[in-house]
């Protein structure tokens, strides 16, 4: 059952659907009230927050594996701050954890429409979200494998996930955006509602989801400068089939470096902020997977 949920945003201070949807709901609570389980809400870099940038001195939404919670020695500003909500909303890994489910909000400049980011393998996380699947037949889901552990915001909690929509420049907000994650959330908290009352929600066995496989950087020279961009033809094809030979970069010279691998799917295409980590888009693998019930479940569907 769940006792408490958390929505939490402002990880990344520039991204300001998520801020102001928590001011929205810390002013009027009563919109994210239901009858049998607690909602807080959560600002969580409130430094980057008021200068509208990023992170301050490391990525926040990168800093909750448990090796940098544990190290004492890590005293920039986000690794301090990840040990103080660790503190407010975890711990992570306890038995008893302060929080039951994170849903943290954020945005993208990619073309992501309405998405989920999801790499926890608790049943009640994949209940939830084929609870929003079926309520937004938009919606789409995005499991991210691309590190050992994970270390996002929601990681500190037993159950949840990240909720991205885009495209939304950094440090604007964009109402048709706003409203649907707003509404997304609204259907997360009906859902909470009913599976702790016991109802039968009528969930499909089966979900469609987008399986993260690689990371693509940008073609560079021998000093690390970027020597080609996003191709016309690839820009904001978010969730979109990619074949042997479709054009990917387009040089500064403006010849075409084609795709030269197995269909994929192209999501989080030209991101901003991910210059910096070093990569132009990830590569996903479309699927349908079962409801997932166990870790070892999970395990076993990414084999």
């Amino acid at each position: 059952m769940i006792k408490k949920l958390a929505i939490t945003g402002g990880t990344h201070g520039n991204e300001l659907t998520g801020v102001y949807l928590v001011k929205k709901w810390q002013k009027s609570p009563e919109l994210i009230k239901r009858s049998n389980f607690e909602t807080i809400t959560q600002l969580m870099n409130k430094r980057a927050i008021t200068e509208v940038r990023r992170y301050v001195d490391q990525d926040l939404n990168r800093s909750f594996g448990l090796k940098d919670l544990a190290n004492d020695n890590l005293e920039n500003y986000e690794s301090k701050l990840a040990k103080e909500l660790n503190s407010q909303l975890g711990k992570k890994g306890s038995d008893n954890p302060k929080v039951d489910f994170i849903v943290d909000l954020h945005t993208t400049t990619a073309n992501m429409g309405l998405s989920i980011v999801v790499s926890n393998p608790s049943r009640i996380t994949w209940r939830a979200i084929a609870y929003l699947c079926k309520m937004e037949p938009l919606l789409r889901v995005y499991r991210w494998q691309g590190d050992i552990e994970n270390a996002f915001v929601d990681s500190i909690s037993p159950h949840g996930f990240a909720i991205e929509v885009g495209a939304v420049p950094q440090g604007v907000l964009r109402a048709d955006l706003f409203l649907q994650t707003e509404a997304l959330i609204y259907h997360l908290l009906d859902y909470v509602e009913k599976e702790n009352s016991g109802e039968d929600l009528g969930l499909a066995n089966e979900i469609e989801i987008y399986d993260h496989e690689v990371l693509v950087d940008y073609p560079r020279d021998k000093e690390g400068d970027i020597v080609a961009m996003v191709h016309q033809e690839r820009q904001d094809r978010d969730f979109t089939l990619i074949e042997q030979g479709d054009p990917l970069f387009l040089t500064l010279d403006n010849e075409t470096i084609s795709y030269e691998g197995d269909p994929r799917y192209t999501l989080f295409v030209n991101e901003a902020a991910y210059y910096e980590k070093g990569f132009a888009m990830t590569l996903a693998r479309k699927r349908q997977v079962e409801i997932i019930d166990s870790l070892a479940q999970y395990k076993a569907s990414i084999n």
